[in-house]
């Protein structure tokens, strides 16, 4: 029998101490039955995160990076060192349920046609969080940019289905959140890891879809449950985070569509920033926050086009 761990658990860490004991700590009290190591990379947090970690949680492997490299590096650094045939992702600021993880390893045990995977999200208060979603599109950008996701759901006006029923059993989806997300060992020797490109958001939209690209089966697991509270590393800069998300959406674009749908993508997203400031302008009163963010949507369409079409090797 090998000596190699069935389940590798690797979080990343930036500034989130709290949250990351809380998601070690669920860890322990509810372990698969299998065998399983986890793994945490802390980002260069300034919170005494290695502390309290190598204090309370002394079995776990930790990774202490001098700068912080963002999500994707970061994660990218444990997969390598990591020796588990079903590799999970899992976010700092969640926690495990009873037998989400014994549940994850046998979605993986008993259907072999796995190749990523992942499961049920719930908010802090116990509601759904939607984790499912459809591949960025030409027509779900527009209907975001037009607020019309939020009347229509389906992967032509949304990337995230709201359908409660969608949720309640296994199937196959286009991609999941990083929130949680494993991906079998040996598919993750044939796509790689998360592309490093990206600093945080849409490598899991772009991991799932090399790895659909490559004929795997990217799976919800329902019985899978974690809660999920959302935001951990990243809640004081909400500002920073928009333009973070807009390059990711357009990173996305420029790898996964030809050039003139990346093109007409990056108008999109910018005629969606230009609607929200002129509206923010408009309806909010001098000093709220809201246009206090103008400042950030300016920054963010100035930054969609620092970037050239296409995308460059290098980048």
């Amino acid at each position: 029998m090998s000596d190699h761990p069935d389940l590798s658990i690797i979080i990343v860490s930036y500034n989130t101490r709290d949250l990351t004991l809380a998601c070690l700590r669920s860890i322990e009290s509810f372990p698969p039955s299998c065998r399983y190591e986890t793994i945490v990379v802390d980002n260069a947090s300034r919170d005494d995160s290695v502390e309290s970690i190598r204090k309370n949680h002394p079995h776990v492997k930790l990774i202490c990076s001098e700068t912080n490299l963002g999500f994707a590096r970061a994660n990218n650094q444990a997969l390598l060192e990591a020796q588990g045939e079903i590799l999970v992702l899992l976010n700092s600021d969640t926690e495990v349920h009873p037998g989400a993880l014994d549940d994850l390893w046998a979605a993986f045990r008993n259907h072999p046609e796995i190749a990523a995977g992942g499961g049920r999200l719930l908010n802090t208060d116990g509601t759904l969080q939607h984790g499912v979603r459809y591949h960025p599109r030409l027509s779900n950008a527009i209907s975001e940019a037009l607020f019309l996701h939020r009347l229509f759901n389906g992967p032509c006006w949304s990337e995230i289905e709201t359908d409660p029923q969608k949720y309640e059993s296994f199937h196959r989806a286009e991609w999941l959140s990083g929130a949680y997300l494993a991906i079998r060992r040996d598919w993750f020797q044939r796509v790689g890891g998360l592309d490093p490109g990206f600093f945080m958001y849409s490598e899991d939209s772009d991991w799932c879809r090399r790895i659909e690209d490559a004929g795997g089966l990217v799976a919800y697991i329902p019985a899978s449950v974690v809660t999920h509270h959302g935001g951990g590393s990243s809640r004081t800069a909400n500002e920073f985070l928009l333009v973070m998300r807009t390059r990711a959406r357009d990173r996305y674009a420029r790898i996964h569509m030809n050039p003139m749908a990346a093109a007409a993508y990056r108008l999109i997203l910018a005629f969606g920033l230009l609607l929200r400031a002129a509206l923010f302008l408009l309806i909010c009163p001098f000093g709220s926050q809201y246009r206090k963010n103008l400042w950030w949507r300016l920054k963010a369409l100035c930054q969609l086009y620092a970037s050239p079409l296409p995308l460059k090797t290098n980048e």
